[in-house]
């Protein structure tokens, strides 16, 4: 309940500006004197750190006044105009907001769980680091509105028009955002776990690095969004839109789709592999550049003259596949099994191949320029003839491996186990270091 110090401060207020006198013989309780300020004109007044719990300030004008901290829990400002008010700092828990003009106002870091802003209008409005959970927000207006950092988890967003708004790790999850508009918004890093986004708008959105595991995305349009690096496990993309989406990176494991659902041919087959495995596929000269495809299983396939730059292979299984003449520069293909697979002529500049399996590989040929092979497993691997300038295979295991006219110049060998592994007609190699490498149990054939 509103405190009679904030209530006698209110009423000096309105009348100071509008002569409106209120009957002190009605003011024994505020319980009663709550109800006086219907359609007062406050504008521009200060009643900052104010406590007016529960008190009916529906159509007040307020343009341009002051609640910063203000106690406005449960407090009714239905129809109000609060348009460039500041309530930064403000709670207002369970406060009526309905159909409100908050058009261009400060409410950094205001609290408003579990409030009604049904139809409110927040355009270009400033909740950077707000907490509006729980609240009713359906068919509110936050064009270009400022939510970062602002909590809506378990939220009624239904319809609202989010369009141009700043979004950036704003909290989502559970929300119910069915029908509405993120048209050019900012979504970077967003949290949006299970919530609902059924036909909602989304195209030519900012959603990069977000979070949308178990998310409905049933009928939205994310066409030209930008996804890269987004979490979608589990989501589900039926009837979805994705045309000409930026889905580089995106984890598409658990994820549903069907018929009706808009994706392109690369992407498609992305969310394949990682879901349903490629193993022993023809997939010869394919580009799955900046694909995710964490722990597919692609072994003996054929990828031939494929395009995998950059792309993010860890854990998968690519025993025995033919990757004769690919693309693999700056790849991620740490902790990935690679046993016996056909790496000749393999472009793998700048990969990590940590702790990776390549025993009884061929890297014929490979370029391995400045890849890093920390702990990388290459018992008995053919890596004759293979670019390894700059490469770092501290800790790897060689045995019985053959690096024959392999450029080594710059290549660390550090803690390398080098029992059987045979060298010959290395750049790179002095004499020196190549009688550190026979002590250390190295062979070499150089031909002259």
């Amino acid at each position: 309940m509103a405190n009679q110090k904030s209530l006698d401060k209110l009423q000096k207020i309105i009348q100071d500006t509008s002569n409106q006198i209120i009957n002190q013989t009605d003011q024994t309780r505020n319980q009663k004197f709550t109800n006086y300020f219907v359609g007062a004109n406050l504008e521009f007044a200060d009643l900052s750190m104010s406590d007016l719990d529960d008190v009916n300030l529906s159509e007040t004008i307020l343009r341009g006044a002051y609640l910063i901290c203000a106690n406005l829990k449960r407090t009714n400002f239905s129809n109000s105009d609060l348009s460039h008010a500041n309530l930064s700092g403000a709670i207002m828990w369970f406060a009526n907001f309905s159909k409100v003009n908050f058009q261009g106002g400060d409410l950094r870091g205001a609290n408003l769980k579990g409030a009604n802003l049904e139809g409110a209008n927040l355009e270009g409005a400033n909740l950077g680091r707000s907490d509006i959970t729980d609240a009713q927000l359906i068919q509110a207006n936050f064009t270009s509105a400022n939510l970062t950092r602002a909590n809506l988890r378990n939220s009624n967003l239904t319809n609202v028009n989010l369009s141009y708004a700043k979004l950036d790790d704003a909290n989502f999850n559970e929300a119910n955002l069915t029908g509405t508009n993120f048209s050019h918004a900012n979504l970077r890093n967003i949290t949006l776990k299970n919530a609902n986004l059924k036909n909602s708008n989304l195209s030519n959105v900012n959603l990069v690095g977000s979070h949308l595991n178990k998310a409905n995305l049933e009928g939205a349009n994310l066409e030209g969004a930008n996804l890269e690096g987004s979490n979608l496990t589990d989501t589900n993309l039926n009837n979805t839109k994705l045309r000409n989406a930026n889905l580089n990176y995106v984890n598409f494991r658990g994820v549903k789709i069907n018929d009706e659902t808009e994706l392109d041919d690369k992407w498609y087959l992305v969310w394949d592999i990682v879901n349903h495995g490629a193993y022993g596929r023809y997939l010869s000269g394919i580009n799955l550049k900046h694909a995710d495809l964490k722990g597919a299983n692609i072994g003996t396939a054929n990828l031939t003259n494929a395009n995998l730059e950059y792309a993010n292979l860890r854990y998968a299984n690519l025993s025995s596949a033919n990757l004769t003449n690919i693309e693999l520069n700056h790849a991620n293909l740490t902790d990935i099994n690679l046993i016996k697979a056909n790496l000749y002529n393999a472009d793998m500049r700048g990969v990590n191949l940590s702790n990776t399996l390549l025993f009884n590989s061929i890297m014929t040929g490979a370029l391995l320029n400045q890849a890093t092979l920390l702990n990388a497993q290459l018992c008995s691997a053919e890596l004759s003839n293979a670019k390894l300038v700059m490469a770092n295979m501290m800790n790897a295991n060689l045995k019985n491996a053959r690096l024959l006219g392999a450029d080594l110049r710059k290549t660390n060998l550090e803690g390398a186990e080098l029992d059987g592994t045979i060298f010959g007609n290395n750049m790179g190699v002095s004499e020196e270091m190549k009688q550190k490498l026979i002590k250390r149990g190295a062979i070499f054939q150089d031909k002259y």
